[in-house]
């Protein structure tokens, strides 16, 4: 399976997301929303549902932060590694703010 690596114009916050550097990017570094087009692979976008995905929490794996995401309309969940332009200091807050969403 190919890897799709492209940039976007966030669902959320309207910015201009740019292609990420080894890997794909799926989700925007600055309010850390993304649209649900992934289904079992991170990168397959091979998912027809297509609702937005948001942060539900994060947590360090092997000295690396993942962050679990879910869609607002399937409720599915997966995790993704920071990206290292990804606006961390930001994170708590837009969890919290998100989690009203995902009611």
């Amino acid at each position: 399976m190919k890897k799709i690596n492209e940039s976007f114009i966030c669902i959320n916050c309207k910015k201009e997301i740019p292609l990420a550097s080894k890997t794909c990017r799926n989700h925007c570094p600055y309010c850390f929303v993304s649209l649900h087009v992934d289904w079992d692979i991170p990168w397959d976008r091979n998912t027809t549902c297509h609702g937005k995905m948001y942060p539900r929490e994060y947590f360090i794996a092997n000295w690396n932060m993942k962050i679990l995401f879910e869609c607002e309309k399937c409720h599915k969940q997966h995790r993704n590694k920071r990206a290292k332009d990804d606006e961390v200091e930001n994170l708590d807050k837009f969890i919290s703010l998100y989690k009203k969403s995902l009611l």
